[in-house]
This record gives structure tokens, C-alpha cells and sequence, in this order.
């Protein structure tokens, strides 16, 4: 089957209109994120048995998304970080609200990593949020303390 000159025109022009699409889109989907606010929040350090480490407040409003994780490790004799498991909770008080024993408890669970979101449109927004970790209790965790890492904040707003 062959093209006549004009259909060979026709799918010249409809490929490079593709390829503009694709190189608009491509262009213009980083702008746009740039363009948007992420506030985000991090804690690190050393947990023992008996205490509670937070990141937070982070405000959010009613088109945000709250995205918090956390990891747990403790250091192998090599110095390679092994996951204990430790107790992380996401907690949420009313807009405004300051301190994290103020906030109810709306996530939990005893793990080496923990990740979690509240979705725009969930009716714990807005709030303030916290990611917090303790110790949990256990043979490896009353030798040495915990190290951890906690993330939160939003992603792209609705």
C-alpha cells in the first residue's frame, strides 16, 4: 500500500503535533509541581525504653494530603543498620492545637517502618498531625536504644 503525497503530509503533521504533546506535557508536569507548596517536618535521633519522640505540628487544611513515616534501626556490630520494631503512631488534634499529648492517637502500629496518608476529603482534615515512635519493649530494644527517623508533611494539594 502507498501514501499519496498528501496523506504522507497529513502523518508527518499529525506525528510532530504528538511529539509537541508529548514534549508540552512532559515540560509542563515539572513546572506545575515546582510550583506547588510541600511543607514537610523531619526528627532523628536515639529512643530508649519509656520515651516518646514526635515530628509536628504540621497544620493541615482540608485539601491536603498528610503523608508521615518513620523508620526504626539499631546498628550491627558492623554498623549496618538492622529494623527493630518500635511503636509509631499518627496523632491528630483540632487545628490549632500545639502539643502532640493534646492530639488523639488516630494510627498505630508496632513495625521497623511505618507509612501512612489522610487523603483531602477525610474527616480528620484539617488538624494538626504528629508521627511519633517509642521503644518497643523486647530483648534487643533494652540493650541499646533505637534509632529512628520520622517524616511528615503533605503532598500536591487537591
Amino acid at each position: 500500500m502507498t501514501l499519496s503525497g498528501g496523506s504522507k503530509s497529513r502523518t508527518l503533521l499529525a506525528a510532530a503535533g504528538l511529539a509537541a504533546g508529548l514534549t508540552a506535557a512532559l515540560t509542563l508536569g515539572p513546572v506545575a509541581a515546582q510550583g506547588a507548596t510541600i511543607d514537610t517536618m523531619a526528627a532523628q535521633g536515639d529512643v530508649a525504653l519509656g520515651s516518646q519522640a514526635c515530628a509536628g505540628p504540621f497544620e493541615a487544611g482540608a485539601k491536603d494530603i498528610v503523608a508521615a513515616s518513620g523508620s526504626a534501626f539499631q546498628l550491627s556490630k558492623f554498623g549496618v543498620p538492622v529494623g527493630v520494631p518500635a511503636n509509631f503512631e499518627l496523632r491528630r488534634g483540632e487545628p490549632g492545637t500545639d502539643f502532640f499529648s493534646d492530639a488523639k492517637v488516630v494510627q498505630r502500629a508496632t513495625t521497623d517502618f511505618f507509612a501512612t496518608s489522610v487523603q483531602a476529603g477525610d474527616p480528620l482534615l484539617p488538624g494538626a498531625f504528629w508521627v511519633c515512635v517509642s521503644a518497643a519493649p523486647g530483648d534487643v530494644v533494652s540493650r541499646v536504644p533505637v534509632h529512628y527517623k520520622l517524616f511528615l508533611g503533605n503532598g500536591l494539594p487537591a
